[in-house]
């Protein structure tokens, strides 16, 4: 029976989405009995805090009980930490479910989405499953590039998709290039800031779009819970937008699309959030340290704001990536995203696991 042929035509080619492999695959795949380490899907290379854990536990004895369907009390205690309005704040199944209720809430036959490329891979998909017309402007120089994002918005465009810092270059747009792209903007257009990794940054000029939201209420921005907070496996992320968006939100989600554990989690790396400055540090030294490093070593790296580095060979280097899962370490190929054939993306783990990758890239040069 063909099951594909009785799929909508949009859906037929729809190519699923690719994650990291997991260390369980890699394992069993190359018989491997040493220690790996997974540096592929910019997790957070330390557990949830020992505050969260428990939160955890706790939450373990209402699992009979459906959770709080609108994740109130994730909404209020995130109003509180930015200083907006409860009915400000959306909580989703991770933020890549938000993007996908924007696309079903918002986009109609015929008309546009704009983002960059490469960039999260998920606004692709997206497009495709909603069939409409996908609007891909190239990074210059692996940056936004915001005055091509401009050009390329019509009549017909809906949703335009920021990633900033982007995934998976890990580079940034300032706030004075967002102010351009602004100037005479359609407001009927929805531009979505995707900011994952916005609480590594460190840049002076990244733009604060909390500020830019008081007076463009077509602004939408996603954040997540998923990379400081070590709390990738809950799925949790959330949105801060204008009140009436929110209420179009909550009428294409699913009921209980957050569960008791995830929301457990998320209120308490909200209350201990001020513990995790050693970590926002250990960051962005090991990151400063791996670039230096791969530079040396004759690669192509973006400067990043993120917790992760694009790593680009300037000479043939055969299937590294491969290599690299034969000596226990797992990184990102970048081909599904766009890049070449050899590029990929690595996550800052560990200091031990980033010097173990680094040497096995030593040795493989």
């Amino acid at each position: 029976m063909d099951f594909k042929a009785m799929m909508p035509p949009h859906l037929r080619n729809v190519k699923p989405y690719v994650p990291g492999k997991p260390i369980e695959e890699v394992r069993r795949e190359k018989n491997f009995a040493g220690e790996i380490h997974k540096l592929a899907s910019n997790e957070n290379p330390y557990p949830p805090t020992e505050a969260i854990q428990q939160a955890i536990i706790d939450e373990i004895k209402q699992l009979n009980r459906y959770p709080n369907s609108g994740s109130y009390y994730v909404c209020r205690d995130l109003a509180e930490k930015y200083n907006v309005k409860t009915d400000q704040v959306f909580v989703g199944n991770g933020s890549n479910e938000i993007i996908d209720l924007l696309v079903r809430a918002f986009i109609n036959p015929g008309e546009e989405i704009v983002y960059p490329i490469p960039s999260f891979i998920i606004y692709p998909i997206e497009a495709q499953l909603a069939g409409v017309k996908a609007i891909e402007v190239p990074l210059r120089n692996y940056r936004l590039d915001l005055e091509a994002m401009r050009s390329n918005i019509t009549r017909k465009t809906k949703i335009v998709f920021i990633c900033n810092p982007n995934n998976p270059t890990g580079t940034y747009v300032s706030a004075k290039e967002v102010e351009r792209f602004f100037v005479d903007l359609r407001k009927d257009v929805l531009i979505v800031f995707d900011e994952a990794y916005f609480e590594y940054v460190d840049a002076d000029d990244y733009p604060d779009t909390l500020e830019m939201l008081k007076k463009r209420p077509n602004i939408i921005i996603l954040r997540t819970f998923s990379k400081l907070f070590s709390l990738s496996g809950c799925r949790i992320g959330y949105s801060i937008s204008h009140p009436d968006l929110v209420t179009c939100l909550h009428k294409v989600r699913q009921p209980f699309n957050v569960n008791r554990i995830a929301q457990a989690a998320a209120r308490a790396a909200l209350k201990y959030s001020d513990s995790l400055g050693d970590r926002l540090d250990e960051n962005r030294e090991q990151l400063n340290y791996l670039r230096d490093r791969l530079l040396n070593m004759g690669f192509v790296v973006p400067p990043s704001q993120t917790n992760f580095l694009l790593i680009i060979p300037t000479k043939p280097v055969g299937d590294i990536v491969e290599k690299l899962m034969d000596r226990g370490i797992i990184v990102r190929p970048m081909k599904p995203f766009g890049l070449g054939e050899e590029s990929f993306r690595v996550t800052v783990g560990t200091p031990e696991e980033n010097e173990n990758f680094l040497k096995a890239i030593g040795d493989l040069l």
